[in-house]
């Protein structure tokens, strides 16, 4: 269960990874958790949103989600969830996520220089990211996509990919 944003995919991408688990994602935002409008399982896994005390594992990073008890992941405040995730997992990884997640932490801590923003196609990871939208009806089609390849190809793949390509070119 994660948030449909850049990060949240990447969560899905190393857990996906790190445990060898299939879908499905659920993608949730985090007032709907908050406000109790989401059923959580206990062998269900969180990350990226506030904790919810029915879960399996829990990761996270925000500082406003500061746990205040004991529960099985890892939190820490860090520029993203990929990568409170990506340390907690480094030796069950089974792919080298490095470059993916240091883009993650850059995005999601909005790390990003003005050329950057004025120039999202100088940098696949940054154009990549622009192109998911928690408000999208579509989207989880297209975030499951996005899952599923940067898991398994190279950036210079998942950039021609025809989904990834044509909102890419949007």
């Amino acid at each position: 269960v994660t948030r449909p944003d850049f990060d949240g995919i990447v969560c899905a991408v190393l857990l996906m990874n790190a445990l060898d688990i299939s879908g499905p994602i659920r993608w949730v935002e985090p007032g709907d958790l908050q406000k109790g409008r989401v059923e959580i399982e206990s062998d269900e896994i969180v990350a990226n949103l506030p904790y919810h005390p029915g879960c399996g594992l829990w990761f996270d990073h925000h500082y406003s989600n500061l746990p205040d008890g004991p529960f099985e992941g890892a939190f820490e405040i860090a520029p993203s969830a990929a990568g409170v995730i990506h340390r907690h997992y480094r030796n069950r990884l089974q792919s080298d996520f490095t470059a993916l997640v240091s883009a993650t932490d850059k995005i999601d801590s909005a790390a990003l220089s003005l050329d950057e923003v004025l120039k999202p196609e100088s940098d696949p990871y940054i154009l990549i990211s622009m192109t998911v939208n928690g408000q999208d009806p579509n989207g989880p089609a297209y975030w499951n996509r996005l899952v599923e390849l940067l898991g398994k190809r190279p950036i210079e793949k998942v950039l021609a990919d025809p989904m990834v390509n044509e909102r890419c070119r949007q």
